[in-house]
């Protein structure tokens, strides 16, 4: 496992035990980079924050009638990363991903800042990425830089293309992006439409649009959640989703294609720990949820 010895190895495990990377289906590792935030720097704290926070919640999922504990993870540690150069860190995020799916394992990524859902778009193929953010993230450039936080979808469509591309829980976005999405057929749900209907039928709407799709990565930045419910991360924007509506869409859309996930953009300095127990949360219901397909 050659492209693993990026990963630095640590003692605080997600859940609070580490499965035998051979008997777990799950293979989770931390990117803690932030080095193109422009607002609230700091989710590069993200991954060590929802490990501590992962310890102190239980563990049952009420929606999947399953114990956590049943499933577990494999927890890497955290990615090596080069701070000041996305560039390299996305290339070791490729590395990564490319060979925990190769092993056959489904590979959990917490940062972090949402670039480095990059590295899953350049080292996997055939693959419909589902964004669940508050921003498009599609400028073609962010203060001359074209690898920032809020052109990384953009970057991801040059890699997998506009119609393996779905933004979910929008709401914040500029002209630029706006006219690109129209002009490139980007399929989006906004929040104002999530938050005027039922999360299950967004969800089962979502779900009619994948099902010719092969396989499936999720993407979270916390950010999509209203700031009430996730107030620590490096962009909030009012009028979001509740944490239910969230994990009733993901509920509904995740079957045997689901290729791996991640939680991004939790940034602890800026709240009293409420985001990063929000996000352990959400990735032990997505396990839980995804154990009864793979």
């Amino acid at each position: 496992m050659r492209s693993l010895l990026y990963i630095n190895h640590q003692q605080k495990f997600f859940g609070g035990f580490n499965k035998n990377f051979s008997d777990s289906k799950f293979v989770l590792f931390g990117v803690p980079f932030d080095s193109t935030s422009s607002y609230r720097p700091g989710s590069r704290f993200g991954p060590s924050a929802i490990r501590e926070a992962s310890v102190n919640i239980e563990t049952w999922s009420w929606r999947s009638n399953n114990d956590f504990e049943n499933i577990g993870t494999h927890d890497l540690g955290d990615l090596a990363i080069v701070h000041g150069d996305c560039n390299e860190t996305i290339r070791r995020v490729s590395e990564v991903i490319k060979e925990i799916v190769n092993l056959k394992k489904i590979p959990i990524m917490i940062g972090g800042e949402h670039t480095i859902t990059l590295g899953v778009a350049k080292s996997l193929k055939d693959i419909t990425i589902l964004s669940f953010d508050a921003h498009f993230d599609m400028r073609y450039e962010y203060l001359s830089n074209k690898l920032s936080h809020a052109c990384i979808m953009r970057r991801i469509i040059e890699e997998i293309g506009s119609e393996n591309t779905i933004v979910v829980g929008v709401r914040a976005a500029c002209k630029e992006e706006i006219e690109f999405v129209k002009n490139n057929n980007i399929y989006f749900i906004s929040s104002k439409q999530i938050n005027m209907n039922s999360a299950k039928n967004i969800g089962l709407i979502l779900k009619e649009k994948l099902k010719n799709k092969k396989k499936i990565y999720i993407s979270i930045d916390m950010d999509v959640l209203d700031p009430s419910y996730a107030p620590g991360v490096g962009n909030p924007e009012p009028e979001g989703i509740s944490v239910s509506a969230l994990l009733d869409i993901i509920e509904e859309v995740i079957d045997d294609r689901i290729l791996g996930f991640d939680v991004v953009e939790v940034t602890p300095l800026y709240d009293n720990g409420i985001t990063s127990i929000v996000a352990s949360k959400i990735i032990y219901e997505i396990c839980c949820i995804a154990s009864r397909f793979i």
